[in-house]
C-alpha cells in the first residue's frame, strides 16, 4: 500500500501515526520473545528468559584489550563490546558487578555471586562451577621488535637473541625449553617489556598480540613492529556461566553466534592490529605437510633483479609486488624465504635447473621450464603487449612483426610464448631495460613483454618516443611461484598459503605497486568548479584552523608530558631522569663534584598486586615515591623505571659517606607500614649505588653498575644497600660466564652423579646414599653445585637436570640392590623450582616401576624453600609423593624461618642437621645443646636423625653418645663416582650374582 501526504493533511498524518504508538499499532506482540532477533531457543530456555529479568555480569577490568578500565574508570574493550551484542540479542538485561580483580571476581562467580564471567579459559577442574560458551577471543602470541631491527622474521630468530619475557607468566618456561639459547631479559609487565626493546635493553618481547596492540598505541611506542607469530592460539578464551543455569548458557552460545562476521570483523579491526591479524589465519595443512616444513625452514629464492613491479631489488632488497607475498607467506608458513644474492636473471634459471635454486616467486610457465619445475596456480596476472615507437605504422598483432627486428628478454616466458607460438626470429637481451632501451634507439623495431613492467620502466627511463601499440593476444598471462621438481610436496603447501590472502590484501598490494597515468583534455567548466570549491575549502580551513591550533597546542602539552612522566605516580620516567642524570654529570664535571646514582627496587613487589590487587599496588607505589620525594634535597631528582624500580640522583655529593646517609634515610621510609582502605602492608627494599665519575662517565654506565648492585644487595642482603665496587663485576661476569656456559652442557655430557654414603653411627656400615649433581666443563674446570644451582633454577633448567639425576640415581641404586646382598637406599634432593612441573610426581613413580624399586628405599630431600615457594599444589605434590611410599627428609634443618611449624604440618621420616651446627660441635655448648634438643625431639616423633658434615672422631663421638642414627662426611667419605663407590661396597657387602641386571636409563 502507498500513502500519499498532501500539505494539508499532514498533521492528520501525525495524530493518526502518535495514536497508533499509544495503541501499540506499531509495537511488537507482547507475546513475542524478548529476543531482538530469531535465536531458535527451546521452549525452556524460553521460559528460562521470561523467570530471570537480569543477569550479573563480571569483567576483568585489567586484561586490555579485551576489558579494561580506561582512564575514566569506565570498562571497554572487544569483549565488552560482544557482550552488549549479545544482551540485544537475546534479550537480557546485563548488570555488571563491581568487581575487576581476576583474584575477587573469580571467587565471586564459584559462590554464585556473579552469574557471568565475560573472559575465561576452559579448563577441566573449572567445570565443576562453570559452563562455557564456545571461545570468541583467540589470543596470539607475537614476537615485537624494533621496525628497523630486520633480524627476526620467523618464529625460530629469536634464537640467541635477548628477549624480554614477563617474570612468572605460563608460557615463558615453554618458551626457554624451546629456545635454550635465548638470553633472557625478565621483566614485571609487558609494558616493561615493550619498553626495553623500544630503547634497546632487548632485542624482542614476545607477549600477546591485544595487549601488545593496546600498549604500544597507549604508549606511542611507535618504534616497535610485529615481527613474527610465535603461537598463534594460547589460552583462547570463553564466557563462563554458573553451572546451575544451562539454558543460560545455552542462550548466550546461541546469541554469540548469530553475531555475523563482518561484525566480530569490526569490532577485531578496532581492538586489534588487523593487518597483522591476518597473519594468525589456519591452514588446513596435512601432518605430512607439516613435518616437511619443519624439516624445510630454510628456502632459497631465485629473482629477476629487474622485473619491476612484480620484482626487483633495490640494491640488495627485495622488492615488488611478489617480495609482498613472499613477506605473507613467510610468516604464515613459519619459514625464512631469502634472496640469493648477485645472480642475474639468466643466472637465477641456470641454477633453478640445477637444483640450487628452491623456488621461483614470479615466473610464467613454459613447457621448457615444466621440465624442472613446478607450477602452483597463478596468483599475478598480465597482459603481453608489443612496444613500438609512437613514429611506427599501425601494428595488429606479432603476425605484423614478421622481417623486423623484435627485442625480447631472455630466458623469460615471452622468448617461450615466441619460440612455441610463431616463427620468429627474436633479438635477445639480458634485461628488459636493454631491450626498451633498444627499441627506443633504433636498434629495434619492436618488444614484446608484460604491460605493467614495461610501463614501470617506460617512465622510470624517461623513454617519451614509445609507446603500446597492440596487445599479443587476448589472453590473460599469469604468473607462478614454482618450486624445484624433488620439491613437489611445497606445490600445495604454497596454493594453500596463497588461499589465505585475503581478497582485501591482494587489492591492497595490486594499488601499492600499479598505477595507471593518463592525459586528458582539459575541462575548463570543471576547472572553474575546482578553483570556486578549493577558494570555498581554504576559507574554511583557514576559520577551522584557528579552532584547531587551540586543541593542537593542549594535545602537545599533553603528548609531551605523557613521553616524559610516569602516569601513575607523575614522576620523570626513564627517559627524562636519564636526561636530567646526563645534566647533572656534566654539572659535576664542571665544578669537580661527584653525582650519586641510587637505583631502588622494592622487595617482592609482585606478591603485593597478587595478594591485594593491582588497585592497592598502585597506591603503594604512589605513597611510595611521595614518602621518598619528602627526603629529597632541592637539587636531588627521582624518577620510575617501571613496574617497582626507581632512581634517585643525588648532586652534590663530596663522598660516599653522603650516599650512605640518603640511602639510610630512604630506607627508613618503609618503617612505617603503607595503610590502604583494606589492607595494610611492610614492605622493604634494596638500593645500589653508583658514583659518578668513579664508577663510570656515561649515564647508561651509570645506570648499569648501580643495577649490577641492587642485585647484589637484593641477593644477599634484602632491605639494605650495597655500592658498586670491582668485586661485584667480577661476580656478574662469573655469573654471564656460567649461564652462557651452561646451556647445553647436559647434552654435551658434562653433568655427572656423584654419591656420598651415609653410615649407620654405631656400625660405620654403609646403609644409604646422597645422589649430588657434578658439572666438569672443559672449559671452566669442575664448577661448585653452589654456583651452578641456583643459575640452573633461575632458567628453568633445574627441571631437565632433575630428571637426569632421578634417572641416574635410581638406575644405579636397582644395579646396586640386584649386585649386593645388602638392602641399600638412595637420598635425592628435590629443588623448589622442580615443584613447577606437573610431571613431576609421574615422572619419579614412571622410574620407580621402571627400575622395579621398592618405593621403601627411595627418599626425597628438600629444605624449606620447597614449603615456603608459592607455587600452586605444594601441598597436593607432597601428599601424593607420600601416597608412593617413599620417604622423605628435612634438609638443613635450622637454618630457615619455621621448621617446627612444618614438622607438625608435615610427614617427614627423617631429619638432616646442618653441618653448620656439626662444625663446632666440640667446642661449643650452645650447639651442642642445640644439636642434643634436635635428636630427641626428632625421635619424639618417631623420626630418623642424619648429621652431615661429620668430619672428626670427635663430633662422632658425640654424635653416638647422643643416639644420632646415621652419619655422613669427609671423615667416611667424600662424594665419589659409581666405580669408585662400587669398590667401598665390594669391601663391606657380598655380591649377589656375578651377572647383575642392567636397567636401561631411557
Amino acid at each position: 500500500m502507498r500513502i500519499k501526504l498532501r500539505e494539508g493533511n499532514f498533521g492528520t498524518f501525525l495524530t493518526l501515526l502518535m495514536t497508533g504508538l499509544m495503541f501499540g499499532l506499531v509495537c511488537p506482540d507482547p507475546a513475542e520473545a524478548r529476543t531482538s532477533v530469531d535465536l531458535e531457543l527451546t521452549p525452556d530456555e524460553q521460559s528460562w528468559l521470561e523467570a530471570n529479568d537480569t543477569v550479573t555480569l563480571a569483567y576483568d577490568g585489567f586484561f586490555p584489550p579485551y576489558s579494561f578500565l580506561n582512564d575514566d574508570g569506565e570498562l571497554e574493550g572487544f569483549a565488552v563490546d560482544v557482550m552488549r551484542m549479545i544482551g540485544e540479542r537475546a534479550g537480557i538485561v546485563f548488570k555488571v558487578a563491581p568487581i575487576h580483580e581476576w583474584k575477587d571476581l573469580y571467587a565471586a562467580a564459584q559462590k554464585q555471586q556473579v552469574d557471568v564471567v565475560a573472559t575465561m579459559v576452559e579448563r577441566v577442574e573449572r567445570g565443576q562451577w562453570f559452563r562455557f560458551s564456545d571461545p570468541y577471543i583467540y589470543k596470539s602470541l607475537v614476537v615485537i621488535s624494533r621496525a628497523e631491527d630486520d633480524r627476526i622474521q620467523v618464529r625460530e630468530d629469536v634464537a640467541g637473541k635477548r628477549v624480554a619475557l614477563v617474570k612468572n607468566y605460563q608460557y615463558v618456561t615453554k618458551i626457554l625449553s624451546e629456545f635454550p639459547s635465548i638470553e633472557s631479559h625478565p621483566v614485571d609487565t609487558m609494558l616493561d617489556g615493550l619498553n626495553a626493546v623500544s630503547v634497546g635493553d632487548a632485542d624482542a618481547a614476545i607477549t600477546f598480540l591485544g595487549a601488545g596492540h593496546y600498549y604500544r598505541n597507549k604508549y606511542l611506542l611507535s618504534n616497535l613492529k610485529y615481527a613474527a607469530v610465535y603461537d598463534k592460539h594460547t589460552a583462547n578464551e570463553s564466557i563462563a556461566v554458573r553451572r546451575d543455569w544451562p539454558e543460560l548458557a545455552a542462550i548466550l552460545n546461541k546469541a554469540l553466534h548469530s553475531i555475523p562476521e563482518a561484525e566480530l570483523q569490526k569490532l577485531r579491526a578496532k581492538w586489534l592490529p588487523a593487518d597483522f591479524m591476518e597473519n594468525l589465519v589456519e591452514l588446513n595443512l596435512t601432518e605430512t605437510e607439516k613435518k616437511w616444513l619443519r624439516a624445510h625452514r630454510n628456502i632459497r629464492l631465485g629473482v629477476d633483479p629487474e622485473f619491476a613491479p612484480f620484482e626487483y631489488l633495490d640494491g640488495e632488497r627485495y622488492s615488488g609486488m611478489a617480495s609482498d607475498y613472499v613477506d605473507l607467506l613467510s610468516k604464515r608458513l613459519n619459514v625464512k624465504m631469502e634472496v640469493v644474492q648477485g645472480l642475474s636473471w639468466k643466472d637465477v634459471i641456470q641454477q633453478a635447473e640445477g637444483g640450487a635454486i628452491d623456488v621461483l616467486p614470479a615466473v610464467g610457465k613454459t613447457k621448457e621450464r615444466q621440465g624442472y619445475l613446478n607450477f602452483t596456480q597463478p596468483y599475478l596476472s598480465f597482459h603481453r603487449v608489443i612496444i613500438t615507437r609512437d613514429n611506427v605504422p599501425f601494428v595488429a598483432g606479432l603476425q605484423d612483426l614478421y622481417g623486423q627486428s623484435v627485442a625480447v628478454q631472455a630466458d623469460t616466458s615471452h622468448h617461450g610464448y615466441i619460440k612455441e607460438h610463431t616463427d620468429l626470429e627474436p633479438v635477445l637481451y639480458q634485461t628488459l631495460q636493454e631491450s626498451l632501451l633498444a627499441v627506443s634507439g633504433g636498434k629495434a623495431d619492436a618488444f614484446v613483454g608484460n604491460v605493467a613492467s614495461a610501463t614501470y620502466w617506460i617512465r622510470k627511463l624517461n623513454l617519451t618516443n614509445l609507446k603500446i601499440a597492440a596487445p599479443v593476444s587476448t589472453e590473460v598471462q599469469s604468473l607462478h611461484f614454482a618450486v624445484r621438481k624433488d620439491w613437489p610436496e611445497l606445490v600445495p603447501i604454497l596454493e594453500k598459503g596463497l588461499q589465505t590472502i585475503s581478497p582485501r590484501k591482494r587489492k591492497e598490494i595490486s594499488e601499492k605497486w600499479l598505477s595507471i597515468e593518463y592525459e586528458a583534455s582539459i575541462n575548463y567548466t570543471l576547472l572553474w568548479q575546482v578553483v570556486i570549491a578549493f577558494s570555498a575549502l581554504v576559507l574554511i580551513v583557514v576559520l577551522w584552523n584557528v579552532l584547531l591550533k587551540r586543541q593542537v597546542r593542549l594535545r602537545t602539552s599533553q603528548l609531551a608530558y605523557t613521553a616524559n612522566y610516569d602516569q601513575l605516580t607523575d614522576l620523570p620516567n626513564r627517559f627524562l631522569i636519564l636526561d636530567r642524570l646526563m645534566q647533572q654529570m656534566n654539572e659535576a664535571r664542571r665544578m669537580r663534584t661527584k653525582v650519586a646514582l641510587i637505583s631502588i627496587d622494592i622487595d617482592d613487589f609482585k606478591k603485593i598486586n597478587d595478594a591485594f590487587g593491582h588497585k592497592t599496588g598502585d597506591a603503594i607505589l604512589k605513597e611510595f615515591s611521595e614518602r621518598v620525594k619528602a627526603r629529597l634535597f632541592e637539587d636531588d631528582n627521582i624518577g620510575r623505571l617501571g613496574g617497582d624500580q626507581f632512581l634517585v640522583i643525588q648532586s652534590h655529593v663530596g663522598d660516599a659517606a653522603d650516599s650512605v646517609r640518603l640511602a639510610e634515610q630512604l630506607l627508613g621510609c618503609l618503617q612505617q607500614s603503607f595503610v590502604t582502605p583494606s589492607h595494610e602492608v611492610t614492605l622493604t627494599a634494596s638500593m645500589g649505588i653508583s658514583l659518578y665519575p668513579d664508577d663510570g662517565d656515561t649515564a647508561e654506565s651509570l645506570l648499569k653498575n648501580a643495577d649490577t648492585a641492587t642485585h647484589h644487595a637484593k641477593a644477599q642482603m634484602p632491605g639494605n644497600f650495597a655500592f658498586y665496587t670491582d668485586n661485584l663485576v667480577r661476580n656478574v661476569s662469573r655469573k654471564l660466564e656460567l649461564e652462557r656456559h651452561i646451556a647445553g652442557a647436559l647434552k654435551r655430557n658434562e653433568f655427572e652423579v656423584y654419591y656420598q654414603p651415609k653410615v649407620d653411627a654405631r656400625s660405620h656400615k654403609i646403609v644409604s646414599f646422597e645422589a649430588l649433581l657434578r658439572w666438569f666443563s672443559p672449559e671452566l674446570g669442575a664448577v661448585s653445585p653452589v654456583e651452578f644451582i641456583p643459575i640452573a633454577e633461575k632458567s628453568g633448567l633445574i627441571e631437565e637436570l632433575g630428571v637426569f639425576v632421578l634417572q641416574e640415581a635410581l638406575s644405579t641404586l636397582a644395579l646396586w640392590q640386584e649386585h649386593y646382598a645388602a638392602t641399600l637406599s638412595m637420598a635425592i634432593n628435590l629443588s623448589p623450582v622442580q615443584f613447577r612441573s606437573s610431571d613431576l610426581i609421574p615422572t619419579i613413580e614412571s622410574f620407580c616401576l621402571n627400575f622395579n624399586l621398592n618405593s621403601k628405599t627411595i627418599e626425597f630431600e628438600i629444605t624449606e624453600g620447597v614449603l615456603l615457594a608459592d607455587y600452586p599444589d605444594i601441598e597436593e605434590k607432597l601428599k601424593r609423593l607420600e601416597s608412593l611410599g617413599v620417604n622423605m627428609a628435612m634438609d638443613d634443618f635450622g637454618t630457615g624461618y619455621s621448621s617446627m611449624s612444618y614438622l607438625r604440618k608435615y610427614k617427614f621420616d627423617t631429619l638432616k642437621i646442618d653441618r653448620e651446627f656439626i662444625i663446632d660441635l666440640a667446642r661449643e655448648e650452645s650447639d651442642r645443646k642445640l644439636v642434643f634438643a634436635t635428636i630427641a625431639m626428632a625421635h619424639q616423633l618417631g623420626m630418623r636423625v642424619v648429621a652431615e658434615g661429620v668430619e672428626t672422631e670427635e663430633q662422632q663421638a658425640i654424635l653416638v653418645e647422643q643416639q644420632c642414627d646415621y652419619l655422613q662426611g669427609w671423615l667416611f667419605s667424600k662424594p665419589l663416582p659409581t666405580d669408585q663407590v662400587m669398590q667401598l661396597l665390594d669391601q663391606q657387602f657380598a655380591v649377589k650374582d656375578a651377572s647383575p641386571t642392567y636397567f636401561s636409563t631411557e
